[in-house]
């Protein structure tokens, strides 16, 4: 996930910055598309939502309030050929994409957004950050197994020959100097997936990855930092750099020699 490799596991990549509420932000987005689109994400789509609100605080005569649906509005632009995308909501501005190339030019193209955002809107800070990766380990050469690929802490009996596997997980959360860090490893036997809150809005996955059915595990690393500061790209940058070293850490803890190898 830092340097380049010739047949690279990663196969979706998401980051996003949550920043200060701008409840008025349809008469910014013709600006914003403008320069999306000198970017090289023309394709603009505008959803409108129902999110659910709960209130809280004080009930009358013992009676709750009952929750009320509110429409939102979140604004996509997309590259043409559909593999990246950017999300703006009210108060995020998220970047997907099933191209991954090095961590240099994803982390360049959603700060490069992030500009464009701030150019329009002037940011006053960031609350959360958070970056995601989704890895792919799919044995493909005669003899080979996922023990080859990962190492047996997260393996858990999957490689039990018994029955049928339907699934096995294993999931390690842990406080770091850059923030939090959770690493879960899913093991199944089926086509290679998104889970279910990244699907719907998600970008094509390359096909390299779906075409077959297979045991394979999923490498899914998600590390993030809530913490609010004035807004300021470069910290950004920064921010996100960490948090992916720490990821690359975890990943490469998780995955063997051969894997390693194998994907160079």
């Amino acid at each position: 996930m830092g340097t380049k490799l010739n047949n690279a596991p990663v196969y979706y990549t998401v980051a996003q910055v949550q920043f200060n509420p701008v409840l008025d932000l349809d008469g910014y987005i013709p600006a914003i598309q403008s320069k999306m689109r000198e970017a090289h994400f023309p394709d603009y789509k505008k959803e409108v939502f129902q999110r659910l609100v709960v209130p809280f605080g004080n009930a009358e005569q013992g009676q709750m309030a009952a929750p009320t649906v509110t429409p939102q509005a979140r604004y996509l632009f997309g590259d043409i050929d559909g593999r990246s995308l950017f999300l703006l909501e009210t108060n995020t501005l998220s970047f997907q994409t099933t191209r991954y190339d090095t961590f240099e030019t994803f982390s360049e193209t959603l700060l490069k957004g992030l500009g464009v955002l701030h150019d329009a809107l002037r940011l006053d800070f960031v609350e959360r950050i958070g970056l995601r990766y989704l890895d792919a380990v799919q044995p493909s050469k005669e003899g080979e197994t996922l023990r080859d690929f990962l190492v047996p802490e997260v393996l858990g009996h999957s490689q039990r020959e018994q029955g049928h596997l339907q699934h096995s997980v294993s999931e390690t959360s842990v406080l770091t100097a850059s923030g939090q860090l959770v690493s879960r490893v899913l093991i199944r036997d089926d086509h290679i997936g998104l889970p279910m809150e990244l699907g719907s809005l998600a970008p094509t996955i390359d096909p390299r990855f779906t075409q077959r059915k297979s045991l394979h595990a999923i490498v899914d690393t998600d590390a993030s930092i809530a913490y609010r500061e004035a807004f300021e790209l470069a910290k950004v940058g920064a921010r996100l750099t960490a948090l992916h070293d720490d990821i690359v850490k975890s990943f490469n803890a998780t995955v063997t020699d051969h894997a390693r190898t194998s994907w160079a």
